[in-house]
Formats: C-alpha cells, structure tokens, sequence
C-alpha cells in the first residue's frame, strides 16, 4: 500500500491559489498543485497525485521533501538549464559574422569557414558549436554542388531520359 503524506502545509490555500495563477512555469505549477493538493487534502497519497499531475512518485515525494525542509520558496526556485557556458569568444563571433554576411565570400562549407577562423585566431573551434551559432543566429545554410558520377555513361543517361523507348 502507497506511503501516506503526512506533512502540514504552513501556507493557506488563498495564498497557494494566487501564487498558482500568478505562475507562468508548468513545472512551478506542478509543484504548487501538489501542495493545493495535500492542504485540501484532496489526495492522501504520493502516488495518486503523480496519477493526477502525470509526474513519477519520486518527484513529488522530493517536491514534498524539499518543502518541509525548506520551504516554498525554494520549492518554487527551479535550478534546471544546464551548462550554458559559452565555447565561441567575442572575437571568433566578429569573424564569423564578417564572413557569412559577406556577399562576396568564397566559403562554401563550415569545415571551410572553421579552418578559416582557427587559422585567423589561433583558438581550437568546436565543428557543432560554430554549426548551431551560424543556423541559429544567421540562419545560414552553406551548401556545396556535388560533382556528377565520374563513371557516368552519357548514352546511358540519355536512354534512362528517354521517354519514348524503341526496342
């Protein structure tokens, strides 16, 4: 049988309900409907809110856990994002701007434009984080013509466009 809750909720179900509507962040939502949940006392079970809001157990288990050590204000504070460290320096940036907005430029792909830059500035580049920062910012796409098959028979080709086929 599921584990009963048994915590208090110290904030009124006005304030949680003013705090749930002011609210943007579904997960913040989430996490203050659990506790509009247990202050109701509409559910009496970990595992039947999870039901409800469509969240594992384990995570309202350490919502719950993390308000009754903490608080709801630090339930609230949500530390998801990731490293978001940047890897292109300001000047690689310059460069790179120069270089796709030219309308004279030569580059043709981002192998090209990477060897071009770390041979300008002496800095390692990352092939996928030039890749992203030139789709995402300049909504660039450098594409190369490929060479026809050098073993391509010209009879064979004007057979296969033929539409009008004698046998």
């Amino acid at each position: 049988m599921p584990k009963k809750i048994d915590i208090t909720i110290k904030e009124d179900l006005s304030f949680l309900n003013k705090a749930f509507s002011r609210t943007q962040s579904r997960l913040q939502q989430d996490r203050i409907k659990t506790l509009l949940y247990v202050a109701s006392k509409k559910y009496h079970y970990q595992s039947d809110i999870a039901r409800k809001l469509g969240r594992n157990e384990k995570t309202i288990r350490d919502w719950l856990k993390l308000y009754s050590t903490s608080g709801f204000k630090v339930l609230l504070n949500v530390k998801s994002g990731g490293n978001n460290t940047r890897t292109l320096s300001d000047e690689v940036i310059s460069l790179i701007e120069k270089k796709i907005t030219d309308a004279n430029t030569t580059i043709t792909s981002y192998i090209e434009l990477q060897l071009l830059l770390e041979e300008q500035t002496q800095q390692k580049i990352a092939y996928g984080a030039l890749y992203s920062h030139c789709r995402r910012k300049y909504k660039s796409k450098l594409k190369v013509a490929r060479k026809s098959h050098y073993k391509k028979d010209p009879n064979a080709e004007a057979f296969f466009k033929n539409t009008k086929r004698t046998v």
